[in-house]
C-alpha cells in the first residue's frame, strides 16, 4: 500500500507529455461523439416520416412507385408495393423538408395512373393522419371534342332544337320566354286588334265562340348530344351567342359534355264542319268587333300600316326541353384528391386528346328544363279585309292565287312522274304510263291513278360469299339499288304534292261557296291577302 508521500512521488514521475497526450484524445472522442449526436438530431428534424394508405382502385394487378423530388433538383424513384384490384396497403415514407412525394402506380400493360403529389408542408401539418392514395389509371376516351362553332351547326339543322341559336344571349334569364304557361293564352281562332308601334293590344280580344276548333297537326322528338371544348367558346364571330352564354354561366374550366332533348307539338286551328274561315266573318259579334276597331283609327288610308287584325292560328309548343351537361375540369396539382376516394364513385377520370380531365360526377346534371310552353305564334293576318271591307273582293284574290298554286302542284306532279318513269328499276314488272307533254291535264289523271297504286322497292342484299361471281352481281345489285333509292324518292314527293293538291282543290270548293256579301266601311287603295304570319307571343298571353 502506497504511503501519500509514495503516492505523491509516483505522481510527480508521470511524464507531462503522456498528460497531455491523453487530455488531446478525450478532446477528440468527445467532438466525435458530439458530431454524431447533432447529425442524428439534424437527420431527425429535415426528414419525417410519414402513413399513406396505397388502394388499388383498378382490375388489374399494379406496381405502386413513389418518387422523391428534391429542392437541389434531385429525385429518387422507388418501387413501394405490389398490390391486387381492390387491395390497399398502409405504408411509410420517409420525406425531407422542402421535399415532394409523388406516388403512381403501373400496370401489366405499362398503363399509369395518375400522378398523385403531396408536399412535405402540406404532409406535415398532420403528422399522425394516415393520407389517402388512390391508384386510379384514367379511362380513354377517343371522342373528338368539337368546337362550339360545330355544335352551332349540328343545332342549326336540328328542326326541334334549331330555335336555341335564336335565343338572346343578353344574359341566361332570356329563357323565360318559355316559361309563359301553355294555359295562360288565348285560344286558337281569338282576333286581336294590335297597335304596331307599341306591339300592343288596342281592344279586349274577341275570344271564339262556335267557330273554335284545334288539332294536334303533328308532334317531333330529337335529341343532340356533344362534348364541346371550351377553348373557343368566346372566340370573336362567334354567332353561337347562347351555347356562349351558357358556357360563361357554368364558368366551364376545359370541356363539357352537352346532351338536348326537346319535343315540339304544332297546334293549328281548323274550322268546325259547319263554319270556315270566310263564314267566321258573318258572325255578328265579329260585326260588332270591327266597328271597335275602327273606332280606333282616324284615317284608315294613312294609318294602315300602323295596325294589324290577327287571328290566332297555330301555337308551336314546346312539349318538353330538357338541357344536360357534365363539366370536364384540368387534371392538375390544384385536382382535389378527395375527389378519388373510395366513397365517391361518381369520379370519373378520363385521357382525352386535350390532355388528362376529370369530372365529379358520372350522371349528367339537368341545367334546364321546361314543358308545356309556347315557342312561336302563327296568326292569319286580317288586316286588309278589315280595311277592305270586301270579302269578296279578297277572296276572288285568294281564289286566284289557290288556282296558281294548283297549276303549280299539277305541273310538280308530272315532273316527279317523269322522273319516275326513267329510275323504274324493272320495267319489265312494271309498266308505267308514259306522260303526254302537250296535254299535262290529261296526263295528270293517269298519273294520279298508277301512283295510288305503287309501292316503294325494297332494296336488294348484297351476296356476302366471296365467289367471283358475286362481284359481278354484286355491282350490278349496286346500279339497281342507286335506281331503287330515286325511284322511292320520286313516289314520296309525289305523294306528299297529291296531299297538297288535294288540299287546295279543297280551299278552292270552300272559297268559291263563301258568302259573297260585303262588309262596311270600304276604304280606298288598299290591297292584300289573308295569310298567316309569326306574330310576337307577348301579345297573344292573357293578362
Amino acid at each position: 500500500m502506497l504511503t501519500q508521500s509514495a503516492l505523491s512521488t509516483q505522481q510527480k514521475s508521470i511524464p507531462l507529455s503522456f498528460t497531455l497526450t491523453s487530455k488531446k484524445s478525450f478532446i477528440t472522442s468527445a467532438a466525435t461523439l458530439f458530431f454524431l449526436l447533432f447529425s442524428l438530431v439534424s437527420f431527425k428534424v429535415s426528414a419525417e416520416s410519414f402513413k399513406f394508405k396505397i388502394k388499388n382502385t383498378t382490375k388489374n394487378v399494379v406496381t405502386v412507385f413513389y418518387k422523391i423530388n428534391k429542392k437541389s433538383g434531385d429525385f429518387k424513384v422507388r418501387s413501394l408495393v405490389k398490390l391486387a384490384p381492390g387491395d390497399e396497403r398502409e405504408k411509410e415514407v420517409s420525406i425531407g423538408k422542402n421535399d415532394t412525394v409523388s406516388f403512381y402506380g403501373q400496370n401489366g400493360e405499362d398503363e399509369t395512373s395518375a400522378i398523385v403529389r403531396k408536399d412535405y408542408e402540406t404532409l406535415n401539418k398532420d403528422k399522425n393522419e394516415v393520407y389517402y392514395i388512390p391508384i386510379v389509371i384514367p379511362e380513354k376516351e377517343n371522342t373528338s371534342f368539337e368546337s362550339v362553332e360545330n355544335l352551332g351547326l349540328q343545332l342549326e339543322h336540328n328542326k326541334v332544337l334549331s330555335f336555341l341559336l335564336r335565343m338572346d344571349s343578353t344574359s341566361m334569364t332570356s329563357m323565360s320566354m318559355l316559361e309563359n304557361n301553355f294555359q295562360n293564352i288565348y285560344p286558337l281562332g281569338t282576333f286581336v286588334f294590335v297597335d304596331t308601334k307599341t306591339n300592343r293590344l288596342l281592344v279586349p280580344p274577341l275570344e271564339p265562340s262556335y267557330w273554335n276548333n284545334s288539332e294536334n297537326y303533328f308532334t317531333i322528338q330529337d335529341s343532340l348530344y356533344a362534348l364541346v371544348n371550351n377553348n373557343h367558346a368566346l372566340q370573336a364571330g362567334v354567332q353561337v351567342s347562347f351555347i356562349a352564354k351558357l358556357f360563361d354561366s357554368l364558368r366551364v374550366n376545359n370541356a363539357e359534355e352537352l346532351e338536348f332533348k326537346g319535343k315540339l307539338s304544332l297546334f293549328r286551328w281548323k274550322p268546325s264542319p259547319n263554319a270556315n274561315i270566310y263564314q267566321i266573318l258573318n258572325d255578328k259579334a265579329i260585326q260588332d268587333f270591327l266597328q271597335i276597331c275602327y273606332d280606333q283609327i282616324n284615317d284608315p288610308d294613312s294609318e294602315y300600316q300602323h295596325y294589324r287584325l290577327y287571328f290566332l292560328s297555330s301555337y308551336e309548343r314546346i312539349d318538353d326541353l330538357e338541357i344536360y351537361g357534365k363539366q370536364f375540369y384540368s387534371f392538375g396539382n390544384e385536382a382535389d384528391i378527395s375527389l378519388m376516394s373510395s366513397g365517391n364513385p361518381n369520379f370519373q377520370l378520363l385521357s382525352t386528346n386535350l390532355g388528362m380531365l376529370y369530372t365529379k360526377s358520372k350522371t349528367l346534371s339537368n341545367y334546364y328544363s321546361v314543358q308545356n310552353a309556347v315557342l312561336r305564334t302563327r296568326a292569319y293576318d286580317f288586316t286588309s279585309l278589315l280595311f277592305n271591307g270586301f270579302k269578296n273582293n279578297i277572296k276572288t284574290k285568294l281564289i286566284e292565287d289557290a288556282y296558281r298554286t294548283q297549276h303549280q302542284l299539277v305541273s310538280n306532279i308530272l315532273s316527279e312522274y317523269s322522273g319516275l318513269v326513267d329510275y323504274n328499276p324493272d320495267p319489265s314488272k312494271l309498266t308505267l304510263v308514259k306522260l303526254n307533254e302537250k296535254d299535262t291535264t290529261s296526263s295528270l289523271t293517269p298519273v294520279l291513278t298508277t301512283v295510288g297504286n305503287l309501292q316503294p322497292y325494297i332494296v336488294g342484299v348484297a351476296d356476302t360469299s366471296k365467289e367471283a361471281s358475286a362481284i359481278a352481281k354484286n355491282n350490278q345489285l349496286d346500279g339497281y339499288n342507286n335506281r331503287v333509292k330515286i325511284f322511292n324518292s320520286h313516289l314520296s314527293k309525289i305523294n306528299s304534292l297529291i296531299k297538297q293538291l288535294n288540299q287546295t282543290n279543297s280551299d278552292i270548293v270552300k272559297m268559291s261557296q263563301s258568302d259573297e256579301k260585303q262588309y262596311k266601311m270600304d276604304p280606298k287603295n288598299s290591297a292584300g291577302l289573308l295569310k298567316e304570319i309569326v306574330v310576337n307571343n307577348s301579345i297573344v298571353r292573357k293578362e
